[in-house]
Order: C-alpha cells, then sequence, then structure tokens
C-alpha cells in the first residue's frame, strides 16, 4: 500500500492525458486526471510524450494512415512517439501495420517504448549496474533490449519479483518479468517518471584533470561569460619554459603538461605549418613576439643568440626592443595588428617598466559547413545564471550536426567548412580532407572537464533541429594566481627564478630576472555565418509499400548556460574554451 500511495504522489507531477482517446495535453495548472486501472497503449504513449519536455506539435504533419491500417485520428503524442522512433507499430515494412492503441499495454511492450525513448534521449550510458536481472526466457525478442535498458537504469523496479522457474522446472536466480502481465496506470507513471529521472552518466570529471585546459579552467574558476584560449597561454609558458633552467623550468612543463619540450617545440612548428595550408579556408593566425625594454639594461640588453634562434626556428617569435617611453604602446600595437583590431590593447601603464615580454597572439575566423540563415533568427528568452531572463538572437537550422547526450550533459558539434571555391559555379574547388575543426555547444554544469568530455564522447551524426544564439564575449584575466595553483611558484620568486636560458641578468637591477605577470585576453563572436574569435597572452618579467518512415531528428535548443568549445579535431587541439551564463 505504501508503494501505491507513493506512486500516486509522484504522477501529480506529471502531465497525463484527459482520457485514453485525447490528443491534447490538459492545461498545466489544473489538477491532472487520475491514472487509469490498467493502461493502454494509447495512454502510455501520449502519457510518455507529455512528459518528453519537447513540442509534440512538430509532428503533426505526418499522416499515419499512411503506416498504419488504424492510423486515422492519432493524436499529435503518439504521431512524436512515431517520429522518435519510440513506436514502431508491427508492419513488416511490405503492408501497414496495426496500432491497436485501446488495447493495454504489457509490461515488454512498455519496456521496449522505454527502452527507445532512453536512445532517443541520450546517446550514451554507462555500463548498467542493475542487480537482480530478469530472465529473458519469455521475453520477445523485440523488447529484450528495452527490457535490459528498464533493469539497468532502476526504470522497472524489479525487487519484488520472484526467482524464476522454468518450463522443465529449473530454479535460477534471475527474476521473473512476467513480460505478458498488463501494466495497470500507477505503474506506467512510476516507470516513465523513473526514464526521466535517470542520472547515471557516461561522463565523469577525473579526480586529477589530465590536460593543461581542463587544469587551467579548474584553477582559474572563473564566472560569468568568459573564454581562454589554452593554445594561446600554453605556446606563450612553453616559451618561457624554453628560457627557464632548471626548477624554474621543470615547474612550467608540468603546469603545462609538457613531457619533451624538444618534442613540444618540434610538434608547434609543425603545427603552425600546417595551419598555414588552411589559409583558402579560414584564418588561423598564432603569432609570438620577444620583448626586451633596454630602459631596465641601460641599453646594452640582449636576448641570448640560442633562445632567438630556438624561438623563430620553432614559434616564429620576432625580437622587438622598446623603452619606458614606448613599451605599452608598441606592445599593444602589435597585439591589435595581429588580432585584426579585436584586442587594441593588452598592457596597461602598470606594465610599462617590463624587463621582458613575450607575448603570443591567436586569430581565428571561419565558416560553418553549414550557414544559418539570417532571416530565421528570431528574439528568444535566455535563461541566465543567476534566475534572471534575458533575450538573444536565436538561430535556427535544422541539418546534419554532432550530437551526444547522456544524463546531465547535451552536446552539439557544428563543424567549420573544409572546403574552399571560388564562385557559386563551382570554379578551382579545393577540399581540405585533413581540416576537421568544430565548434562545441555544450549544456551541462559549471564543473565541466571540456578536454576530458571531447576526447571520450562518441557524438552521433545526423540531421538536428538547432536552435543556438548568436553570442559574443570579451575577456581579460591575470592568470598568476591560476598558475601558482598549477605548481607554477619558482618563476615568480625573485630569488631563486632561474630564466638564464633567455638572457644574461646581471646587467638588471638587483641581477634578478622573474616572471612578474601573465596577462591573458580574449574576444569570440558567434553568428550566422560562423566564428570569430582572437586572444593574446602576454607572460613579463620584472574543434512504394508504406513511405519510409521520417528520419530521426533530434533536437538541441540552447536557451540556457552553456559551454563552447573551438577544437582542433585532428590534432585534439582546443583552440578557446568558455562558458556563457548571461545574455547581454
Amino acid at each position: 500500500m505504501k508503494r501505491r500511495l507513493s506512486a500516486l504522489v509522484l504522477a501529480l507531477g506529471l502531465l497525463l492525458p484527459a482520457g485514453a482517446g485525447a490528443a491534447q495535453a490538459p492545461d498545466a495548472a489544473a489538477t491532472p486526471p487520475a491514472p487509469p486501472e490498467t493502461a493502454t497503449r494509447g495512454w502510455f504513449l501520449q502519457t510518455l510524450a507529455l512528459n518528453a519536455g519537447e513540442d509534440v506539435s512538430d509532428s503533426a504533419w505526418i499522416d499515419m494512415e499512411e503506416y498504419f491500417t488504424d492510423g486515422a485520428d492519432v493524436s499529435d503524442e503518439v504521431k512524436w512517439t512515431f517520429d522518435k522512433w519510440i513506436l514502431n507499430g508491427d508492419g513488416d515494412g511490405e503492408s501497414l501495420g496495426t496500432l491497436r492503441l485501446d488495447d493495454p499495454i504489457t509490461r515488454q511492450e512498455a519496456a521496449a517504448f522505454l527502452g527507445r525513448y532512453l536512445d532517443y534521449r541520450y546517446t550514451a550510458l554507462p555500463a548498467g549496474c542493475g542487480t537482480g536481472s530478469p530472465a529473458g526466457y519469455n521475453i520477445a525478442e523485440w523488447a529484450q533490449s528495452g527490457v535490459s535498458k528498464c533493469w539497468m537504469y532502476g526504470v522497472i523496479d524489479m525487487s519484488d519479483e520472484q526467482n524464476v522457474t522454468y518450463p522443465d522446472g529449473t530454479a535460477s536466480s534471475a527474476l521473473e518479468f512476467r513480460p505478458n502481465d498488463p501494466v495497470s496506470g500507477v505503474e506506467a507513471v512510476r516507470w516513465i517518471i523513473n526514464a526521466n529521472a535517470v542520472t547515471a552518466s557516461a561522463v565523469s570529471n577525473p579526480e586529477q584533470p589530465g590536460s593543461f585546459a581542463d587544469a587551467l579552467v579548474r584553477a582559474l574558476d572563473p564566472e560569468g561569460n568568459w573564454s581562454v584560449s589554452p593554445y594561446s597561454i600554453r605556446l606563450c609558458l612553453a616559451m618561457l619554459a624554453n628560457g627557464a633552467k632548471g626548477e624554474t623550468q621543470q615547474e612550467l612543463l608540468s603546469a603545462l603538461h609538457i613531457d619533451d619540450l624538444d618534442a613540444f617545440n618540434q610538434s608547434v612548428k609543425e603545427l603552425l605549418e600546417t595551419y598555414d595550408g588552411y589559409a583558402r579556408i579560414m584564418s588561423l593566425e598564432t603569432a609570438n613576439s620577444l620583448w626586451l625594454n633596454q630602459s631596465r639594461f641601460d641599453g646594452a640588453g640582449a636576448f641570448l643568440p640560442d633562445f632567438v634562434q630556438r624561438m623563430d626556428e620553432y614559434f616564429r617569435a620576432e625580437v622587438q626592443e622598446v623603452t619606458d617611453a614606448d613599451s605599452v604602446e608598441r606592445v599593444n600595437a602589435w597585439a591589435d595588428e595581429k588580432t585584426h583590431g579585436k584586442i587594441p590593447t593588452i598592457l596597461t601603464e602598470d606594465n610599462r617598466e617590463f624587463a621582458t615580454a613575450l607575448v603570443n597572439a591567436v586569430y581565428f575566423k571561419a565558416a560553418w559547413a553549414s550557414e544559418f540563415y539570417e532571416s530565421d533568427t528570431d528574439k528568444a528568452d535566455f535563461a541566465n545564471a543567476d534566475g534572471t531572463t534575458g533575450t538573444v538572437d536565436m538561430m535556427h537550422q535544422t541539418d546534419g550536426f554532432g550530437y551526444y547526450s547522456t544524463p546531465g550533459i547535451e552536446a552539439l558539434e557544428m563543424p567549420y567548412r573544409n572546403y574552399a571555391v571560388d564562385n557559386m559555379e563551382g570554379d578551382n574547388f579545393e577540399l581540405f580532407r585533413d581540416a576537421d575543426f568544430s565548434m562545441y555547444l555544450i549544456k551541462a554544469d559549471d564543473t565541466l572537464d571540456v578536454q576530458n568530455f571531447l576526447d571520450n564522447a562518441a557524438f552521433t551524426y545526423g540531421d538536428v533541429n538547432a536552435s543556438v544564439p548568436k553570442f559574443k564575449v570579451e575577456y581579460s584575466a591575470a592568470l598568476d594566481e591560476a598558475l601558482q595553483a598549477l605548481g607554477v611558484q619558482t618563476a615568480y620568486d625573485p630569488e631563486n627564478a632561474d630564466l638564464s636560458a633567455m638572457l644574461d641578468p646581471s646587467g638588471l637591477p638587483g641581477q634578478q630576472h622573474f616572471l612578474d605577470t601573465v596577462v591573458h585576453k580574449t574576444y569570440i563572436a558567434v553568428d550566422e555565418r560562423g566564428t570569430e574569435a582572437a586572444a593574446v597572452t602576454a607572460a613579463m618579467t620584472g574543434r512504394a509499400a508504406p513511405p519510409e518512415r521520417p528520419e530521426l531528428i533530434r533536437s538541441f535548443t540552447v536557451d540556457s548556460p552553456f559551454w563552447f568549445v573551438i577544437r582542433d579535431n585532428a590534432k585534439g587541439e582546443i583552440l578557446f574554451a568558455g562558458r556563457y551564463e548571461t545574455a547581454k
């Protein structure tokens, strides 16, 4: 009796159809009717659809009489379950099937529907951990997968079921599922609630981040709308590591997750050459520079020749000399030029008297593989992280995208164009097979390790009805506390820092050359055509029978806080990562 009362209480949180044949959901403000004593197929499917959180009217266009002999006057909810491949019917592909919506639903039928519902909602679930598995000897083949899923993920509670005794009298520890028994309305409600409450995620954050990008974001712990370029920061600090020795260098390499600096330098050289080859399809420009302030050296300072040679060979870093009179202006002008005006300043008056500065700038601009039509963009509400509601320009498109979903995480992969053509006639067409860049939009909480997620998530590819906002984020931060939390300590210590592979510090006051600050700025803008992004990091010292049934189309709507990532999928390199929490 206690279990029955609990189920009835839970039912009050569920939308129920007004009657077995009703086609519309009841008024959400009204008390829903009690579930029927015995659930029918139609009532079960309607209840499942009403609680899926989607607009079932999007499936109203389907003519069910083309697929089923009894398909006339079918509700939009039932059409939705057919549209999402939850309802299959009993047709053989050559003749019409039957729905029999008024028949009582059996336990195995309900489990099959719920298993397919989980397949629609989630592209990935972890290996199940249920106990007391159901016996499969009397379960229809078409229902076995659904029964297994419902058992593994706790959708159907089997704790009160009896151990099975097979027809030959043999006993087993497996549980009797009773596949052909009818399902009560109360049971159906409880199972649908459980299906919508599955929390077993296929993704988990490791105790310790396994990449520099994830470690950096954890340590930085930014708030609000923000973005960083792990690619830019890592290159800038790798140049610093090339100028360091001893413990100073080892701490930098450990924080940057670099095991072999020589091998890393070579990989940077090859990466820059690869990105040069993509100039026809995107702008992915990386610039590095070394700045020496002669006001700190009485006009006699110089980087060591070996350091300059390595920075030129592997990082293409140019050497510039300044004084206190023009240091800020010169460095800012360089950043402005290299980011095409998106980041006009990186230094402030507080940085004027630096001794040396290592600066990296990244500029990225690429078009979507499938652009959005501006005429489809409209105003939409956005649920801000602080509970308020903002307004965004929402772009809409149904096309081929990558899609991933597991409890707690839903993600869309939007690829960038990897071909070039001179005109609509197709002149001078060129396909860049190795260029594989994407933006990922990820709906998840604010503790996601994005590199770990993208390195392990298996996206499915097909049509997705995508609604994503146009957005722009400008962000700046000092990275010093985050880097110190990652173990970069000695480089900041005036007494113990060893940057003697960069220059001879004997000409500096106190003969001390140490890391003073690392500053980082980013800009990113996303619209119907694609993405423009830039980053600057400065370290200063001192990616003919029945017709064929409709193809499965999932929906992905970004109307609440989300992560965004620009990734080179071929290299696994995260160029930009961030989070958008407040519509402005």
